[in-house]
């Protein structure tokens, strides 16, 4: 693995720290999703303390779909710029980590190359046609969190792991199972090395609250239509919540709307509520 210069760790550390305290704090983190840079600095400049990067919407806006489809070298790539525009955390999401057991430790060290805090670890296995969705093996899981612990002893980084649990969407036909299975796999990883213990496609309020009764590490919800909002999530003792490609869809859904209006009748009437120039100026002139 090559060396890392110590001014580069200590920045990343440094980063790493703060997302880990955050993660750690009684008020629940809210980290939105940022697709680029523009979004990464709108973020900051609202008052957000972290930020999430979204493989989704990372991969849409350059015209890939989510899954992996997106290089490795891309991700860090995008990952990189938005980290270097931002003075908050930015956690990367690592998908499966781009590779095996054997390779994720260059993920890691790429990432802490370009100022990333940390990232998402998935244990979904990759999507086959006509199969349906599974799992990976626990003890492969645990291979990668090891290669990943180990790759930040390597560095002398404190890299943040968001270990994410798939359970309750692969297994969203058997509520009682996926829970079980999601208590097991997290405490797991967690013991491994993990962090933070993330979970997608809940939104029971019970279920929400067994998990961070049951895991011995903080939990991490991905909010959707159905989830509870921030407030209830935090009574419900969520230590994080993030929101995936949600900011993506909802700007890509206002381009929408201008066109569409644009098509119809030639008028623009969907940019009276639009960002003004100057305010757009504003946003990036620190990023000169």
């Amino acid at each position: 693995m090559d060396r890392l210069s110590s001014e580069t760790v200590a920045a990343a550390n440094a980063k790493s720290r703060r997302l880990r305290e955050l993660v750690r704090a009684p008020e629940i983190l809210v980290m939105p999703g940022a697709y680029d840079v523009l979004s990464a600095l709108l973020f900051e400049q609202l008052g957000f303390q972290a930020i999430q990067g979204t493989s989704g919407g990372i991969a849409a806006v350059l015209g890939y779909p989510d899954g992996e489809v997106l290089s490795r070298e891309l991700t860090v790539e995008v990952t990189g710029q938005i980290a270097s525009a931002v003075s908050v955390p930015v956690n990367a999401d690592g998908e499966r980590g781009y590779g095996d057991a054997g390779q994720v430790g260059e993920t890691v060290r790429a990432l802490v190359a370009v100022g990333s805090a940390g990232m998402n670890l998935e244990d979904g296995a990759p999507v086959k046609k006509n199969e349906p969705r599974r799992l990976v093996d626990v003890a492969e899981q645990l291979e990668k969190i090891a290669a990943v612990v180990a790759a930040k002893r390597a560095l002398g980084s404190e890299f943040f792991l968001n270990a994410r649990v798939d359970a309750f969407m692969v297994m969203a036909d058997d509520p009682k199972r996926a829970l079980e299975e999601s208590v097991r796999r997290g405490n797991l990883y967690a013991e491994a090395g993990a962090d933070c213990i993330f979970f997608l496609h809940l939104s029971a309020r019970e279920t929400i609250r067994l998990l961070v009764r049951e895991i011995k590490a903080p939990v991490s919800i991905l909010a959707g239509l159905e989830c509870p909002g921030v407030r209830e999530l935090q009574d419900l003792g969520v230590a994080r919540v993030s929101y995936g490609s949600a900011f993506t869809k909802a700007a890509i859904t206002a381009v929408k709307r201008l066109a569409v209006e644009i098509l119809d009748s030639g008028s623009i009437t969907a940019l009276k509520d639009a960002i003004s120039t100057q305010e757009m100026r504003a946003l990036v002139s620190r990023n000169k």
